[in-house]
């Protein structure tokens, strides 16, 4: 090699190494600010809601309501005491099931006011907060066609909304236990739903809270039963939060730890789940679970290990 090549590959090997050394000052001046410091900033939180996820995240009017979203109202007062303003702008964005991964992990909301049924494969996309909800999944029929054997469904197609787990797991059931269940996917509970009352499809799968919550709101509920049997365990809920923010992660759980462990909170569970449901008075009877007891009943600071109960 020539003298003039050699000076040629020192002088680039010497400026390839001037830009490593400066990349850490270049990413540290773009890097964003943390979730708290953006909030702080703009004297502003972007939540998320669904309008069909009752009785955790429904639009009543003009506003977004339910289970959810109170939790979430309260870690917004949680959050101008924190960062000591006296306003903080609460902006709503829509989403559904399969979009508000897409908003968390793009930054277009701080946090998802949704029930996330947690998942190892959703894990890498959000951060999910404590739990404050468990349940499992099953599947709802029209009563005069109903039955708990997997097997009749196998030839049948069945709904079940996209962007959940139902769907992975109802493909394990599938190949399981040698079934032809026709998986349709649809973007909306109540739009589903209707399609299971118009007879297009033989079954609906979802979580049990909210298949309860869709009969229930429907004008003859004694038309529907759901299954006996559970496609899983219990699932924890949470909400999904923005991955690697570790303090803002620590604030939330804090937050719903404090309120979990308080009076308010079953106060709060009894509101939405056993006693009438403005407007129309809805009253679900669903009893907090062992699950959820268990967390609440120490009435100290909570902590949950998704990964050791998954």
């Amino acid at each position: 090699m020539s003298d003039f090549f050699r000076q040629v590959k020192r002088m680039l090997t010497i400026f390839a190494l001037l830009i490593v050394s400066a990349t850490p000052c270049l990413a540290g001046s773009a890097l964003p600010l943390h979730t708290l410091e953006q909030i702080a900033s703009k004297k502003s939180i972007t939540l998320g809601y669904q309008d069909d996820a009752f009785p955790f995240s429904w639009q009543n009017g003009n506003v977004p309501a339910g289970y959810s979203i109170d939790i979430c109202n309260s870690i917004v007062s949680a959050l101008k005491t924190k960062l000591q303003l006296k306003n903080l702008k609460v902006e709503w964005v829509k989403a559904n099931s399969a979009s508000q991964f897409v908003l968390i992990k793009n930054h277009m909301a701080d946090i998802m006011c949704i029930p996330a049924f947690y998942s190892k494969s959703r894990h890498s996309i959000s951060e999910f907060s404590l739990p404050f909800y468990f349940s499992s999944t099953r599947f709802v029929m029209r009563k005069n066609e109903s039955n708990d054997n997997l097997a009749e469904l196998s030839g049948h197609s069945v709904l079940v909304k996209s962007g959940t787990i139902y769907v992975e797991q109802l493909q394990k059931v599938n190949t399981a236990n040698d079934l032809d269940i026709n998986i349709q996917l649809d973007t909306n509970n109540i739009t589903a739903f209707n399609e299971l009352k118009n007879g297009e499809y033989s079954a609906l799968i979802s979580s049990t809270v909210l298949l309860k919550g869709m009969i229930a709101q429907t004008p003859n509920p004694g038309d529907y039963k759901l299954s006996d049997i559970a496609l899983s365990a219990p699932l924890p809920a949470g909400l999904l939060l923005p991955l690697h923010d570790k303090e803002f992660k620590e604030f939330v759980d804090d937050t719903l730890s404090s309120l979990m462990a308080s009076n308010e909170f079953t106060a709060l569970y009894n509101k939405w789940f056993q006693s009438p449901i403005p407007p129309k008075a809805i009253n679900l009877n669903i009893p907090m679970s062992d699950n959820l007891k268990a967390l609440t009943s120490a009435k100290k600071k909570i902590s949950f290990d998704y990964e050791k109960y998954n």
